[in-house]
């Protein structure tokens, strides 16, 4: 199965083939509160109701395939029930300056989202599309604070 590997703590994402060859690697935009451990039924809340602490990428490992959001725009569901995605970067918001923000040296301030994850739209398109179509594959969020054995049983 196709993979992806997410760093938080260096905000990165790296893809790999079902041989696991890499097919790209960029710099992704990630829930703006720190954390491993999503809250209780977070994915059943309007984002209205998640408060800023709330906003973890949580860390694991997962079954994740491609399909759409509410608006129709296509998206790597991660967790479909807790609502954790990897998608397009959002430019709805100017003021967010999230295109910006993927292009700066440093991760620090690539803390924005409710939780998902967010990538260019060319390695989305062009790399996670691709690796994803017609088939599952795993998605693997590194931890910040937990250890990888925690998170990872048997690493």
């Amino acid at each position: 199965m196709p993979f992806v590997l997410v760093d938080k703590v260096n905000a990165q994402v790296f893809a790999f083939s079902r041989d696991g060859l890499l097919l790209g690697a960029a710099p992704v935009l990630l829930g703006l509160a720190r954390g491993d451990i999503a809250p209780p039924g977070i994915g059943d809340r309007p984002l209205s109701a998640i408060a800023p602490e709330e906003r973890i990428t949580p860390s694991g490992r997962f079954v994740a395939s491609t399909g759409e959001n509410l608006t129709g725009k296509s998206i790597l569901w991660i967790d479909y029930a807790g609502a954790l995605s990897l998608h397009p970067v959002v430019t709805a918001r100017p003021a967010d300056r999230r295109l910006q923000r993927l292009t700066t040296p440093t991760s620090e301030d690539n803390r924005i989202s409710y939780g998902c994850v967010n990538v260019p739209a060319a390695f989305y398109e062009d790399i996670i599309v691709p690796a994803f179509r017609d088939t599952a594959g795993i998605v693997y969020i590194l931890p910040e604070y937990i250890s990888i054995a925690e998170v990872f049983p048997g690493v």
